[in-house]
């Protein structure tokens, strides 16, 4: 096993080499704040490479027979030649692309001569030098492997199967790096906002077996291009005016501070305000009519990280996909934090559950938060939840946070109360003790955390120069009758904006246009005067003009939501589901939620 880490760190210490001038803190710091964060992801990779060995032991233990020497020695020269030639790849693809191996490369691999011109570029005496000691140093690391296998002289004395499943099983375990859901993934190597940092922590082999795998040509292919690329191309850009756009001025404070809070899983159903289906939500609904609220919210997805994405990028959610999960394109999604940060504010962000759950820590620290807690930061006796620390917790830490940070910050608190098992320090009186009521009860118990934090901050000396926005992460089931399962009523959330700096003209009124929560960077950027990298995907914040809808995603298919109807399309079964509005436009809807969602896959491929 330490010849492989050693395997591992020689294919490191190539790439800082190879791209030197980039790392800034020199090479001592560099290979040694790599090797501590990428030792997860590199314990990880070795259990790869030794998965084939415990399988060749246990037949050795079954048929009594020994492993033939070529079998061992075809297994450890392909080990070898593949994180070679990933290593010699890899430096020059970050030097070209600023990325290591991923699905691209995958796509010029069946493009030998593109391939061949894009390596035109290359450094040919330098990675021959450098090239040539690594074949040097890996060959003999690997012949000591192959002779420590051949020879047995680190046998265990592992002389029956019994001891050999075993070791299978702590070598699945190191594989997974741990017992828990979630297994390992390249989140757990990044810690820094420099990608150079981040590539350099990250193995090179278990990057390439992780996009080889799951591949995002794969998960695609051209199964969902139901228009040509021409009138795709044309139909986003219709349905997206990028030309007239509206500014809402929400304050006259040049610099705000901004605090987004995410509230897990609400859905607007469970607000008598905005749905009038439920009353799980009384200081919510007291808050939205006090404030300015937009009655027509949707998630673009149903998972919080997609959510993440689309609340600070305004990135919608993928049909089977989430681009979280991919380094090199969620690098280089904009995000409400990063125009901020060149704005000279303080990022922070609040979660009380574990943010490398789903990418989400690799994801905030590119997009330039400058604090992150979790709840690594909390006290044990406050993790009282199954995912970490309840609401209460959460935004007690939250206030103390936000109260060390220098002004004009940017904090977004993201709760996690209300997620399954709904198991909360609370026990609503005025609900039915139904199926739902778990569900129900873990919204109310936030939604009066919420509103206490709110007070709060009342007295705080900043919220005068602040505005506070909330929203869902994504919606939820909340027991709806005669309603589609990927209906609109699911994605349906709250969205309000309140706070010390919002303009007195907006307060008690609503804005009844359906809008997507991707809507949110602009609409506050736009609202600062601060400008925000856009493509045809950040949704502009058009109140007046165009045809005003969201679309979302789930797996597989779209939901579109417009003023008087909506539609679910199935990719599956490449059927509508359902529709509702006018009959004589129905073609004229699915033609546009076929072109936004081929449009938005063929921009996640590309990135």
């Amino acid at each position: 096993m330490i010849l492989f880490l050693l395997i591992f760190q020689c294919s490191r210490l190539y790439f800082i080499c190879y791209n030197l001038s980039l790392f800034h803190q020199g090479f001592v710091v560099a290979f040694f704040k790599t090797a501590a964060h990428g030792f997860w992801l590199d314990l990880s990779a070795i259990a790869y490479c030794l998965a084939p060995f415990l399988i060749i032991d246990l037949f050795k233990n079954i048929t009594k027979k020994n492993a033939p020497k070529w079998l061992v020695k075809t297994i450890l020269s392909l080990q070898f030649i593949l994180v070679f030639l990933l290593t010699i790849s890899d430096a020059e693809l970050f030097l070209q692309w600023g990325n290591k191996f991923n699905s691209q490369v995958l796509v010029y691999v069946t493009h030998p001569i593109e391939m061949a011109l894009s390596a035109g570029a290359v450094n040919f005496v330098k990675t021959i030098f450098y090239g040539l000691i690594l074949c040097i140093l890996l060959f003999i690391l690997f012949n000591f492997i192959f002779k420590i296998i051949i020879q047995q002289t680190l046998e265990l004395k592992l002389k029956n199967s019994v001891l050999v499943l075993l070791f299978m099983g702590l070598n699945f375990v190191m594989l997974r790096c741990g017992l828990g859901v979630t297994a390992i993934s390249q989140s757990s190597a990044i810690f820094s906002d420099k990608s150079i940092d981040n590539a350099a922590s990250i193995n090179s082999l278990w990057n390439a077996v992780y996009y080889i795998f799951t591949n995002t040509e794969n998960i695609y292919g051209h199964k969902l291009n139901y228009l040509s690329d021409v009138e795709a191309h044309c139909s986003i850009k219709n349905q997206i005016l990028m030309e007239s756009r509206d500014t809402l001025s929400l304050t006259n404070v040049a610099k705000p501070n901004v605090i987004i809070i995410m509230l897990e899983s609400f859905t607007a159903n469970a607000s008598k305000y905005f749905s009038g289906n439920n009353y799980c939500t009384p200081n919510l609904d007291n808050i939205a009519k006090e404030n300015l609220s937009f009655m027509q919210c949707y998630a673009s997805g149903d998972r919080t990280e997609k959510g993440l994405v689309s609340v600070l990028s305004g990135y919608p959610a993928q049909p089977s996909s989430s681009i979280i999960v991919f380094p090199d394109k969620m690098a280089k999604l904009p995000s409400i934090s990063k125009s901020l940060k060149a704005e000279a504010y303080t990022n922070l962000f609040v979660y009380g559950g574990d943010c490398n759950f789903a990418s989400m820590k690799s994801y905030l620290l590119v997009q330039k938060f400058d604090e992150i807690v979790d709840k690594k930061d909390f006290e044990t006796n406050q993790l009282n939840s199954k995912w970490g620390a309840h609401d209460g917790f959460l935004f007690d830490k939250a206030l103390a946070s936000i109260n060390k940070i220098k002004t004009p910050f940017f904090s977004t608190i993201m709760t996690l109360s209300s997620h399954e098992p709904f198991e909360v320090p609370f026990q609503a009186t005025n609900l039915k003790k139904d199926e739902w009521y778990g569900f129900k009860n873990s919204i109310q118990y936030a939604d009066r955390m919420l509103f206490e934090f709110l007070e709060k901050c009342k007295r705080m000396p900043w919220y005068k120069n602040t505005v506070i926005l909330l929203v869902a992460d994504h919606g939820h089931d909340i027991g709806l009758k005669d309603v589609q399962y990927f209906g609109k009523e699911k994605y349906h959330i709250p969205m309000i904006i309140t706070g010390g700096a919002l303009k007195k003209e907006l307060k008690g009124t609503q804005i009844n246009t359906v809008v997507s929560q991707t809507i949110i960077p602009e609409l506050l950027l736009s609202s600062m005067n601060i400008k925000m990298e856009v493509s045809e995907f950040y949704w502009q914040t058009t109140l007046t003009h165009g045809v005003p809808f969201a679309q979302y995603h789930f797996n597989n298919g779209f939901g579109r939501v417009w003023q008087n109807g909506s539609l679910i399309f199935d990719n599956d079964s490449k059927k509508q589901i359902s529709y509702f509005g006018d009959s004589a436009k129905r073609n004229d809807y699915l033609f546009d939620g076929k072109g936004f969602q081929q449009s938005l896959i063929k921009d996640f491929l590309q990135k």
